[in-house]
């Protein structure tokens, strides 16, 4: 079998497999009597299939793993690692002192001193397990859509579709319905659009950053920053004003979303410089 061909075909059965085994999982926690949530059969089975499915891909599927980009790159990426650690924190910042300044989000109980030990304490869980979802995200669909086509666009457009309807069993029924309102308190069908945006959205800065850096390990300290931020909201240091969540959520909100966009772009802008500068 060509090549590209075996590409493709492992790229469509990994992203069968990715946007299924979450309903599957949901479907076993009913057979088996149980709740769904992230303790239950069915959220191990959402959580694990993709990465098993890539290990099985990459040692029976002729994927090989050459491609698996384990360097970390020190030396020619320090200024995209100090981007990766402070990106998140920065834009979060900004976006809930706009809602500061304009009365929409409460920040009288935050704490520098007291929030510190919360971020380190979330951020080591949530660091083990971007390992495992940026070696499937990043790691194996990104690397090997690039494989592809260096169409940039349809990298983002199948990453991210496959990513999101990953995320929905997630969002919809692992998740505790109380948590979530925590951040986006508009109901299911506006979250499901919202959060494809975002993650159409965070997908053109991941890739890019990737794409500059290649290295598995500073989208994974990325992606961990992100997650080990959400306890501003979900512990009560930032209280948002429930109608203003969609402006100002760190996660779901227009105004950080833009941010994020305008940082995707101009990360692209860089690299195809790189890339004329290189012909």
């Amino acid at each position: 079998m060509r090549p590209n061909i075996r590409t493709l075909r492992n790229v469509a059965l990994f992203s069968f497999v990715a946007i299924t085994c979450g309903w599957i999982g949901v479907g076993v926690d009913k057979l088996l009597g149980e709740p769904s949530n992230l303790k239950s059969l069915g959220a191990l089975i959402f959580i694990s299939t993709p990465i098993v499915s890539m290990i099985l891909l990459r040692f029976f599927g002729g994927d090989g793993w050459k491609d698996l980009p384990l360097k970390p790159r020190f030396k020619q990426n320090t200024r995209w690692y100090l981007f990766a650690i402070a990106v998140y924190p920065v834009v979060i910042s900004i976006t809930l002192l706009i809602g500061n300044l304009f009365g929409w989000v409460d920040v009288s109980k935050f704490s520098f001193m007291a929030y510190l030990p919360v971020l380190a304490t979330a951020f080591l869980p949530e660091f083990l397990k971007n390992c495992f979802e940026e070696s499937v995200w990043r790691g194996y669909l990104t690397v090997k859509m690039d494989q592809l086509t260096k169409n940039e666009w349809l990298v983002y457009l199948v990453v991210a579709l496959v990513w999101q309807v990953w995320h929905l069993p997630y969002y919809l029924v692992f998740l505790d319905d109380a948590y979530l309102a925590t951040f986006f308190p508009y109901g299911d069908v506006l979250f499901v659009i919202v959060s494809s945006i975002v993650i159409g959205v965070w997908t053109i800065m991941y890739t890019e950053i990737f794409f500059l850096s290649r290295s598995l390990l500073l989208v994974i300290l990325m992606h961990s920053m992100e997650d080990a931020l959400n306890p501003l909201i979900s512990q009560g240091f930032a209280v948002i004003s429930p109608d203003k969540a969609l402006l100002v959520s760190p996660s779901f909100g227009i105004i950080p979303l833009l941010i994020y966009l305008g940082i995707g772009l101009y990360l692209r802008r860089i690299r195809k410089s790189k890339e004329r500068l290189s012909l």
